[in-house]
């Protein structure tokens, strides 16, 4: 079977968000479409709204994960405890696992996220760190070799 998982996040201003996540996360790989006239009409939209602050579907990049974002035209969405978000990295590539220690002191040094745990060894053999956005949204950093970690499943 051919498929993606995608989280696909909801905020009042996803605009804003993105700002938030290019700046605390370092997204890369952005995009963003606001809804058009016709489309802001079936969303219920004000008719005086600024479409170029609205956003109806975005995305970006966080260390190679793809994440897709909108505005909550209902404003019904709530940060939950149930999902927390998980990066995995392969530490068995330097660059990579490099990439992650230093996205990991990233977020620290912006003092924008809370750190629920500090990304540190683990009985298991790799790093795991958690921590909570400004938004409420609930991550998982994790480094470990996948040759080992990933040796049941086939390619």
């Amino acid at each position: 079977m051919q498929s993606k998982f995608y989280p696909y996040l909801a905020f009042d201003n996803a605009k804003t968000a993105i700002d938030y996540y290019q700046r605390v996360f370092g997204a890369t790989d952005v995009y963003r479409l606001s809804p058009k006239p016709e489309q802001a009409q079936q969303f219920g939209l004000p008719t005086d709204a600024n479409l170029d602050d609205l956003t109806m579907h975005a995305g970006f990049t966080v260390l190679g994960v793809e994440i897709e974002c909108a505005d909550d035209f209902r404003h019904t969405a709530k940060p939950t405890d149930q999902i927390t978000l998980m990066i995995d990295i392969n530490s068995e590539d330097e660059a990579t696992a490099q990439a992650a220690d230093d996205f990991y002191q990233h977020l620290v040094d912006s003092g924008e996220v809370k750190i629920t745990m500090p990304f540190a060894e683990q009985f298991w053999g790799g790093k795991m760190g958690q921590f909570t956005d400004k938004f409420g949204v609930n991550w998982s950093l994790h480094t470990s070799p996948w040759s080992i970690a990933y040796d049941h499943q086939p390619e």
